[in-house]
């Protein structure tokens, strides 16, 4: 199993970029789950999920948001929490882009079992 995990205050147009997911290393199921601390019309992020064949299964979709106290970023809780599992075939490549607004915190982990 590969868990990764992080915190954006920024976009970014491939969060696996440079991280041992860049490319899949085994086949299996790759599970996406985030979080943002904020979702009001100002302060939010936006996901768009491409999948190694070319289908965008989530496109610009508002990440849910957190406790609103949670103003540091960094909980990821069951009930404000976005989850997305997909097949995953060994060198293959997913592009998670996050696009932030404000001063929205994102709380993302990604795993991926055999």
């Amino acid at each position: 199993m590969i868990y990764l995990t992080g915190l954006e205050e920024a976009s970014k147009s491939d969060l696996l970029l440079n991280t041992r997911l860049s490319s899949i290393p085994y086949g299996g199921q790759l599970t996406i789950q985030m979080s943002a601390n904020l979702g009001n019309s100002t302060n939010n992020f936006f996901v768009t999920i491409q999948l190694p064949d070319g289908k965008v299964p989530v496109d610009s979709q508002r990440v849910t948001a957190g406790d609103q106290d949670d103003v540091l970023g960094g909980q990821l809780r069951s009930d404000y929490l976005d989850q997305w599992t997909f097949p995953a075939a060994q060198g293959g490549h997913f592009t998670i882009a996050v696009t932030e607004s404000g001063t929205a915190i994102l709380t993302w982990r990604i795993v991926l079992r055999p």
